[in-house]
């Protein structure tokens, strides 16, 4: 046995329990021998090891001996590998990582550079079980007398708490960033609920303030003759009845409107061309004053929500009148046909497979440069002055707004000083 007062023995005194440990235990049973025959490279490490405070753990010789101080201690933990540890080889100490170490092992021993790995996971057996570990560590090789690599010094710290931590803030950000991307779905949910319920209140006054002026209009001419001659035909009396019932009409299809919850409520069949007959009569006073001639054609029964379709057409129709050339009698045509499958591939907003009918309103009015085909159905966009026609602003863009309603397509041509074709495309369901 060693005595601990020898000279040569000096670098194993101190060292905390590992140096005590060390000094006692029976290196003559291992291939390193007494620690008196040890090289000098050997006891300087090992003096360098105990007396550090960071954790160091040491493989030594052909059978990587393995020696570690007080700082790793803790590292490994109760129930587990110390003290049995000291003095074992690399791979009866570390069967459940070997694996992963050895060929770091292999390459510093072969005279490789020195490994470096930053929180890496290397599951260990301790307290009794084995444990998902992460570790920062560095394999580095120590020389012996004659300059050839006889150890390896391990340096390391363990960072499960900072990779678990890490871990807890990421999956936080995560959990924020889910939460955050639904609310802003929410708010964007609302907002197009907002907008709808925004645009739907602008068709209610669009509604009030124009579709219901004209069987207003009729009413009070027809009253006005009624004043100044007594003896007015009965037919005078059955056109005003006539606009008061569709003005009662059009205020009951409002409330209707307002009273549904959904879209989907308000769809149901619509004859497109009993409300091309309705839109006439309320436009029969202007027709008249215009001298204009409507025609139309083909027009079918599809599915769609009757008081915007009823305001779909007044407002053409309107349109058309009210931009007539003052040079020639107005002349408005409606037709409608199947769209037939390359017709509509003009239109890549539709859906596919669907079968949609497209109707022209077409007029020899003034017209418009082609330019301004997108412009007309921006909200309160016009192309002439308050003065020269009267309106709002507000027609094309309802119209654009009803068709895609109904999930169809509006557009227009037009040359300037000749007339302008409306081109609407609507699903038949």
């Amino acid at each position: 046995m060693m005595t601990s007062t020898t000279p040569q023995w000096q670098f194993l005194q101190g060292g905390g329990e590992m140096g005590a440990l060390i000094r006692s235990f029976n290196w003559e049973a291992t291939s390193l021998g007494p620690p008196e025959a040890w090289p000098q490279s050997l006891r300087t490490t090992i003096s360098i090891v105990l007396n550090n405070r960071f954790p160091m753990f040491l493989f030594w010789g052909d059978d990587l001996l393995c020696f570690y101080n007080d700082a790793y201690r803790p590292i490994l933990g109760n129930d587990g590998k110390h003290p049995a540890a000291l003095g074992k080889t690399a791979v009866g100490v570390w069967p459940e990582i070997w694996s992963i170490v050895k060929p770091y092992i292999d390459q510093v021993m072969a005279g490789g550079p020195a490994v470096w790995r930053e929180d890496q996971l290397i599951p260990i057996y301790r307290n009794g079980r084995l444990e998902d570990v992460y570790w920062t560590y560095s394999f580095s090789p120590v020389a012996d007398e004659n300059n050839q690599v006889a150890g390896i010094l391990v340096t390391c710290t363990e960072t499960t708490e900072k990779v678990q931590q890490l871990a807890t803030v990421v999956e936080f950000s995560r959990e924020l960033k889910k939460q955050v991307t639904e609310r802003t779905a929410e708010l964007a949910a609302s907002n197009l609920r907002l907008r709808r319920s925004n645009l739907e209140l602008e068709q209610f006054a669009w509604v009030a303030s124009h579709d219901l002026q004209e069987p207003l209009r009729k009413v009070r001419v027809f009253t006005g003759i009624l004043k100044k001659n007594s003896q007015a035909p009965n037919e005078l009396v059955d056109k005003i009845d006539a606009s008061t019932a569709r003005m009662s009409k059009l205020i009951q299809d409002v409330l209707d409107f307002s009273r549904l919850s959904g879209p989907g409520e308000l769809f149901c069949p619509v004859d497109l061309t009993h409300v091309l007959h309705g839109v006439l009569t309320d436009l029969e006073l202007l027709i008249a004053e215009k001298q204009a001639l409507v025609q139309a054609t083909g027009l079918p029964v599809i599915k769609g929500i009757p008081l915007q379709i009823n305001q779909l057409f007044t407002n053409l129709l309107s349109n058309a009148l009210k931009f007539s050339h003052p040079g020639r009698t107005p002349q408005v045509t409606i037709t409608a046909c199947v769209g037939e499958p390359q017709e509509l591939l003009a239109y890549p907003e539709l859906v596919p497979d669907k079968k949609y009918c497209i109707l022209q309103v077409a007029d020899n009015g003034i017209g418009f440069g082609q330019e301004h085909a997108e412009q007309i159905f921006n909200l309160f966009q016009r192309l002439h002055s308050k003065e020269a026609f009267a309106g709002t602003g507000i027609g094309l863009p309802l119209c654009k707004k009803i068709v895609l309603n109904h999930q169809g397509s509006i557009s227009a041509r037009a040359v300037l000083g000749e007339g302008a074709v409306f081109t609407v495309v609507l699903p038949y369901e």
